[in-house]
């Protein structure tokens, strides 16, 4: 087995630190922004800010928080139109999340998955060889 050389492995420990690095950053704002979010100030709402901004972070360096984030909005209709309004208005980074983790991939998913099932039904040799095991 060859071990990598010591350049090799600092950019990837770089990476990888940076990526933790904004992963607690993400949820850090989301926590602050849960937190902040019922006491009473004079500025209502003021924890959305935290949250959709954390979310914002997380989506672009968390894979499952992305997919968790895109099966919320499949499944909460009102969710998705809420997160569709910053699509407009919300600053670069909050919409490209918005684009990010549009439903219509799960959705897209689960036909491509219909599909490959029928396909593998209908075949006569696979259908064979699983009735066979």
């Amino acid at each position: 087995m060859v071990k990598p050389r010591a350049a090799e492995v600092r950019p990837l420990r770089k990476l990888f630190m940076r990526r933790i690095f904004f992963v607690g950053l993400g949820w850090t704002l989301i926590t602050i922004g849960v937190v902040v979010m019922p006491i009473p100030l004079p500025i209502p709402l003021i924890g959305i800010g935290p949250i959709v901004l954390g979310c914002a972070i997380l989506t672009a360096h968390s894979k499952s928080f992305r997919r968790g984030l895109q099966r919320m909005r499949a499944r909460f209709v009102w969710f998705s139109r809420q997160f569709d309004m910053f699509k407009e208005r919300g600053p670069l980074t909050v919409r490209h999340m918005v684009r990010r983790t549009h439903p219509v991939v799960i959705m897209r998913h689960a036909r491509m998955r219909e599909r490959r099932k029928s396909a593998d039904l209908g075949d006569p040799i696979r259908s064979d060889f699983h009735s066979a095991v």
